[in-house]
């Protein structure tokens, strides 16, 4: 089997070295606008010509957010599967187009949302699905990252035209991960802050939302930490509380009384991973393992495209409201209690 690397920076090297591992490759090859960061020996054009001469029927594209468009198109319509990494891309309009589009030539073509592939999280799915969802009243997620001035210093990195800011680049895997166990969103309230010295977009956000079936959520993301922290999804109901956490949802713990207690058959350690790929875990190799299973035609973790528009929609929503020109003001006259209540 030959498979195509479309883009070939920290990510791109991520996926080659995973790809080196893989028995099922013969051939790698790597196109990159910059011909001159790939070893020759692995370059190749991305045309019709060259695909058909390579045998090459399964492609990843891991470029900047704002180039997946342009290459998923073309990789979709010269018939290739594709595993398109987060975000699935920047608009709304052109995530419908690939969907239809990918519709209409019948491979796979699936985003990156690694995380679900982590053991603690499937054991938090397990838990909620055997549940009411009205047994749990509210869900507090948190990621406290760090990413420094170096990688917002990228030509792309931090930008709403090319990026966005820490909800669609870090926490979309922490928003994923509440619609993938309780469901989707109806409302929400947002406040967004900025470091402007560092990026144009976002780096510190909390959102509150309410889901579809009435449960509560909220969301707190910063890359303003000054390590990586943790990466949680806290679940607290009248009858009991658990968690996960660790730096990727990589932790499940329980809590008897007042004691927190590990998981340990349900945890991984990704403390080996440091820095960025710390973060990334070790969900990807087991997304390439069913993606170039040539028998295996859906996700088992329902990472299909046409499946996952709605975390792209929640995050243009939260955009469209993210300047707070103004406040509603406290009123210090005001009693706490109601009229009939003094």
């Amino acid at each position: 089997m030959n498979i195509l690397l479309i883009g070939y920076g920290a990510v791109g090297r991520f996926y080659f070295n995973l790809l080196k591992k893989n028995k099922k490759i013969k051939n790698i090859f790597i196109f990159d606008t910059n011909k001159k960061i790939i070893d020759k020996k692995f370059y190749l054009d991305f045309n019709k010509k060259n695909l058909i001469n390579e045998n090459i029927k399964f492609a990843i594209i891991a470029t900047p957010s704002h180039l997946h468009f342009k290459f998923a198109q073309l990789a979709i319509k010269n018939n290739l599967n594709l595993l398109i990494e987060k975000p699935l891309v920047l608009n709304i309009k052109n995530a419908k187009k690939l969907i239809k589009l990918s519709r209409n030539y019948h491979n796979k073509c699936w985003v990156v949302f690694q995380n679900r592939y982590n053991k603690a999280i499937q054991k938090l799915k397990e838990k909620i699905s055997k549940q009411k969802t009205n047994k749990y009243f509210y869900i507090d997620a948190k990621m406290f990252w760090h990413r420094d001035f170096e990688y917002y210093n990228s030509n792309w990195h931090g930008k709403y035209a090319s990026d966005g800011g820490v909800l669609t680049n870090q926490a979309i895997h922490l928003i994923d991960t509440l619609v993938y166990i309780f469901g989707k969103i109806k409302k929400f309230q947002s406040i967004l802050s900025f470091n402007k010295k560092k990026l144009q977009a976002e780096d510190f956000a909390i959102v509150n939302f309410l889901h579809k079936n009435n449960l509560i959520s909220s969301l707190t993301a910063t890359t303003r930490a000054n390590q990586n922290y943790e990466c949680s999804v806290d679940v607290l109901s009248e009858q009991e509380r658990f968690s996960v956490s660790g730096v990727s949802l990589n932790i499940f713990y329980n809590f008897k009384k007042e004691k927190k207690i590990m998981d340990k058959i349900n945890s991984e350690d990704f403390s080996y991973k440091k820095g960025v790929f710390g973060a990334m875990g070790n969900g990807h190799k087991k997304i390439l393992d069913e993606f170039l299973n040539k028998d295996k035609i859906k996700s088992s973790k329902n990472l299909e495209i046409r499946d996952n528009l709605h975390v792209l929609e929640i995050l243009h929503s939260i955009y469209r409201f993210r300047n707070f020109k103004k406040l509603n003001k406290i009123n210090s006259n005001q009693s706490i209690l109601g009229k009939n209540e003094k």
